[in-house]
């Protein structure tokens, strides 16, 4: 496999062979932090096909002193905060993703019916909690929870330090615990 270095060398100099290299190896997961931060498939496409604009528009600027796929989720984070603010009126809450996703998932298990209920209804209020968060705790959850990603990680992307990224981390939690049991 070719190192995302190489490709970002030859896309700087105009090689669209190779962004799209890049776009195939980094699509899935700017989806899928897009997706969780918009709530929406369609405003998500939409919103990756304009992360991906932006960053061969500023191929230029990536400066290597990260990976390439650090720069690219804060170019995506960029994007998705740009995207709420644009359109807010459509902004959907993560509740829509986990209803669309966990609620087909739950009823093919073998739970009982009242279990499933009971299990949706809680990752609703879950996602509702999630979603009145402030956007830096927000973020912070989605890219550590649902992207699974490391605290060097997420600081990288977020431009902070590591025990920045705990300390939100663990202010959400906590908020979330407070909003859960408003709920």
């Amino acid at each position: 496999m070719i190192p995302d270095e190489i490709w970002v060398q030859k896309a700087a100099v105009g090689d669209l062979a190779a962004f799209d290299e890049l776009i195939k190896k980094h699509h899935g997961k700017i989806y899928g932090l897009a997706y969780r931060m918009l709530g929406n498939a369609d405003d998500a496409e939409d919103a990756v096909q304009e992360t991906f604009l932006e960053a061969f528009k500023s191929l230029h600027s990536f400066e290597h002193r990260s990976k390439f796929s650090t720069w690219l989720y804060r170019v995506a984070i960029n994007t998705c905060q740009q995207w709420l603010r644009r359109a807010d009126s459509r902004r959907r809450t993560l509740n829509q993703y986990i209803e669309q996703n966990h609620g087909v998932h739950a009823n093919s298990t073998s739970e009982l019916p009242d279990e499933v209920a009971m299990k949706n209804e809680r990752n609703a209020a879950l996602q509702e909690a999630i979603s009145k968060l402030p956007e830096k705790q927000r973020t912070v959850i989605i890219l550590f929870y649902m992207q699974q990603l490391k605290y060097r990680e997420i600081a990288e992307i977020l431009h902070c330090s590591e025990g920045t990224v705990a300390s939100r981390l663990n202010t959400a939690i906590r908020n979330l615990g407070s909003k859960f049991r408003k709920i």
